[in-house]
This record gives structure tokens, sequence and C-alpha cells, in this order.
């Protein structure tokens, strides 16, 4: 057996119960643990419960402060920043999720910074929170050098994913949900195959000397998705987040280390639908446009087209019903970890 399967309810219920023994408010490490989860459901473990040990670690270290809260700036009527002082990321986004809604409202757009930030997590779940309520959202973020730029031999800027999400053809239904790092694949899949002690795909990683690896192990950066588009994005994703909000991350690496080193800026822009075209008819071009993409003729190897997000949420329904698979040696961890700070352990399925 190489998997412990717990529920999302118990998982949540023990993500919650571990932030809050940080002193985190209750409402506060509830947000971090759904963001967490909602990977796990997903199927992007690494960017799951697997963080909890290292967000733990970080809270010590000073580079992430569970009590702080962000602080909101209103800028220009559709454009407001929050300087988030290094509170837990996810309550960080989704406060600017629902601030920028409540701008788009009145604006037609909303636009939110956020200036330095703790880890933000799967950014999917803010995109997909914000077309659930019948908006569109873009987010991008910028983040730690952990990808080679093309041609470089080192890690020098960030994996900086971003995602899109618009509604589903009905309020029910799933939204469209689009959301991927600029690498070819992001580094927390990297490092959870190094913890599993499995090999990684070629063209995919380069060790210390900048030579191709299969190892996981021996990873010492990413590389660009398409070469010099992903790292093109990755450095305008820089500028329009860490550069912009006055918190750069690879413009000073040289001049600032340790915990006062910004780790994460982040953009998000929500669109009220609803200003441009009837919300019912925009659902029922993307119900056609659905439409239109399954019934392409398939190239030989494919049973099926999928949509983006379709694939996580198949992958969520599955795990809602046969559990969230934990390796035995996260398990042991975590089970660890309850002991440490005295919260109810996990219960396995």
């Amino acid at each position: 057996m190489n998997d412990i399967h717990v529920s999302n309810k118990e998982l949540l219920r023990f993500a919650t119960a571990v932030f809050s023994a940080t002193g985190m408010s209750t409402s506060d490490a509830g947000t971090v643990a759904e963001v967490l989860v909602w990977a796990n459901e997903r199927g992007i473990d690494s960017h799951g419960v697997m963080r909890i040990p290292t967000y733990l670690t970080e809270i010590k270290k000073g580079k992430c402060n569970p009590t702080a809260q962000p602080l909101t700036r209103r800028l220009l009527p559709a454009t407001f920043m929050l300087d988030c002082n290094r509170a837990p990321g996810p309550v960080c986004m989704m406060r600017a999720a629902e601030i920028a809604i409540e701008v788009t409202e009145k604006f037609g757009v909303g636009v939110g910074l956020l200036s330095d930030p703790h880890h933000l997590g799967a950014i999917g779940r803010y995109a997909q929170w914000v077309a659930e309520r019948g908006y569109a959202a873009l987010v991008v973020l910028a983040g730690l050098p952990f990808m080679a730029y093309h041609g470089a031999k080192v890690a020098s800027i960030g994996t900086s994913p971003i995602a899109i999400g618009v509604p589903g053809p009905l309020p029910e239904d799933a939204p469209l949900l689009l959301d991927m790092a600029t690498s070819v694949t992001s580094s927390g899949r990297i490092r959870q195959a190094a913890v599993e002690g499995k090999q990684i795909p070629e063209g995919v990683a380069i060790d210390a000397q900048g030579k191709p690896t299969t190892d996981a192990s021996q990873a010492a950066a990413v590389l660009p998705l398409g070469g010099a588009k992903g790292s093109g994005l990755s450095i305008m994703f820089e500028c329009l987040t860490g550069i912009l909000a006055s918190t750069p991350i690879i413009a000073t690496l040289g001049g600032i280390s340790g915990a006062k080193a910004p780790i994460q800026n982040a953009m998000i822009i929500v669109l009220n639908i609803t200003n441009f075209r009837s919300l019912a008819d925009y659902r029922r071009d993307i119900q056609r446009l659905k439409q239109v993409v399954k019934s392409l003729p398939r190239r030989g190897g494919f049973s099926e087209l999928l949509l983006p997000g379709e694939r996580g949420d198949r992958e969520a329904v599955l795990r809602r019903s046969i559990g969230i698979p934990l390796p035995i040696k996260l398990w042991t961890e975590l089970d660890s970890l309850a002991q440490e700070l005295g919260v109810s352990r996990l219960r396995a399925l």
C-alpha cells in the first residue's frame, strides 16, 4: 500500500486545526486549508497539504506572519492594492477577489495588485471562485527564481503561473479554468517527485551544471515552457506584479535576503461580463464553444478532447468519493506535526 486515503472533509478539518495552532484566526486558517485541499482534490498534490510542513517552518522563521492582515489601499476608481505584509497568501488573494468583484460591480472591471504575500497556493482556485459567481477572472503571479531563463544554466526567474476562469454554460456548471505555470512543470511537482523518489521526464529540468537531468533530487532549475515564450511571460509577469508593487523579486536578488526578501507578488483582474453583454447570452455561447471543441475530429491516440479545467473537475469528483491519497511519508510527517501541535490526528478512510 503506497498511499493512505483521507476524506476531503477530514483533511480540511486537520489543516484548519494545524494553522489555528499557529495563531491564525479560525476563519483565516480555514481559508488556507481550503485552498490546499482544493489543490489535492484536483490532483495538484504539489500545491496541496504537502505544503503544510513548509508553511509551518516558514512561520517559525518569520517568512510568514500567521496573524497579519492585508492592508487595502484604494487607488483610482477601478484599482486597488493590498499591502500584504507577509500575511497568509490565500487570505490575501481571497480578500483581493472579494474586493475585485465589489469594484467591478461599480466600474465594469476591477484590478488589484498584491504586494508581498506569503505563498498563494494554486492560483486556479481564485480564478475559479470568481468565475463561479458569474464574472471572468485573470490572475498572474511572480515568485522566486526556480526556473532558468531561456538559454541560462541557472535558476533565474519564477515559474510565474497564470490562471483564467470564465463562467460555465449554467450557474451550476463548473467554470472553464486554465491554471498553468510558465515552466514545463511547476517547481512544486519537482519537489514532490524528489520527496517520493520518482524520476522526472526528460526536458523538464537541469542540474547545477546546467545539464539536463531526470533525477528530481538533482534538479537545480526547471525549464521554461516553449523556451523563450515561457521565460518571456515570466519576466513580463514580474514587471506587472513585483516591480509595479515596489516589492520586486528578480530585480533585487543581490540586495535583499532573509525573511525580509519578497517571495511572491500577484495581480488579479476581474471583468463584469454584464458590462459587455447579457450573462445568459455569454453562457449560451460558452456552451456552443464547448460543443464545437468536443465535436472536432481527433488525432490518433485521443479518445476525447478536454476543455481547460475538465480533467481537474473529474479528478475532484473521484477524490471526493474515494478520498485524497497521501504518501505514507507525508502521512507520517503530518501525524508527527499533529502530536507536536496538540491537534487531533488525521483519520484515514
